[in-house]
């Protein structure tokens, strides 16, 4: 069977490459999967950064690029190759993130399993992340499985609603509350994204990559009961602008 062809798709909130690595490249990435050694994401200290249902999520390790986190490329593991695919694609997915040097500098990638029942909640790119991306690792996947990467066609939420476009409610003395992650109540996100109520979907087809525009709002729609013992397995992670801080938590 001979490899797949690369096919480009582009709009103002996403890039997509399909066909992103070679056939041997998916196995080997796809063992990888196998041998990993996964953690629930409400024990790696990411506690609300899924909703309570989805708290079994399953990650494994940080690598970096430019950057050192759990560990830094080269891993010497099949990591590399999503990871090498990715560098050598950036003039492709440009208009989307911009240039490698001036909008950013390093990236992170990391290993992700959903089930049947999980997703992840509305959310957007932290302020110091020029896009994130994400690599659909798993070797199969039926249009009726769910697992969409939902994207909402939105560009002026006002960035005092934070990553996941919530506030805690205001109290006495307490009038104006900081930005918190939403996995209790959603009410702020509704009302911003429901407005309009518009947006794209991407299937997570095996061997796609999604790069997705900073600041774009996003989510995981849950994985659906047909997908039975099927998981949605991903690579993910990062795009951090030149000197930036903040820590790699949540992706598509």
């Amino acid at each position: 069977m001979s490899d797949p062809a690369r096919k480009l798709i582009q709009t103002d909130f996403f890039s997509i490459i399909d066909g992103l690595l070679s056939l041997e490249q998916c196995d080997r990435l796809w063992n990888y999967f196998q041998i990993q050694a996964f953690k629930r994401v409400d024990q790696l200290d990411l506690q609300g950064d899924w909703s309570l249902e989805d708290s079994g999520v399953l990650r494994g390790p940080t690598a970096g690029w430019g950057k050192k986190f759990d560990s830094q490329y080269p891993t010497s593991t099949p990591l590399d190759d999503i990871i090498q695919a990715v560098v050598d694609s950036t003039d492709l997915f440009a208009p989307t993130l911009g240039k490698q040097g001036e909008d950013w500098e390093v990236f992170s990638a990391m290993a992700t399993i959903y089930r049947t029942g999980q997703g992840l909640v509305w959310h957007r790119d932290a302020m110091d992340n020029a896009g994130s991306w994400v690599y659909f690792a798993h070797p199969e996947w039926n249009v009726e499985w769910g697992g969409e990467l939902l994207l909402a066609h939105e560009r002026e939420i006002p960035p005092e609603y934070g990553v996941y476009l919530h506030r805690l409610r205001p109290m006495s003395g307490f009038a104006d509350p900081p930005a918190w992650k939403s996995h209790l109540d959603n009410r702020d996100a509704n009302e911003l994204l429901m407005a309009r109520g518009i947006g794209s979907y991407v299937a997570p087809k095996p061997n796609r990559l999604v790069v997705i525009k900073g600041g774009t709002p996003h989510a995981i729609a849950k994985v659906r009961a047909s997908a039975g013992r099927h998981v949605r397995a991903s690579i993910g992670g990062f795009f951090k602008r030149p000197g930036a801080q903040s820590q790699y938590h949540g992706t598509a």
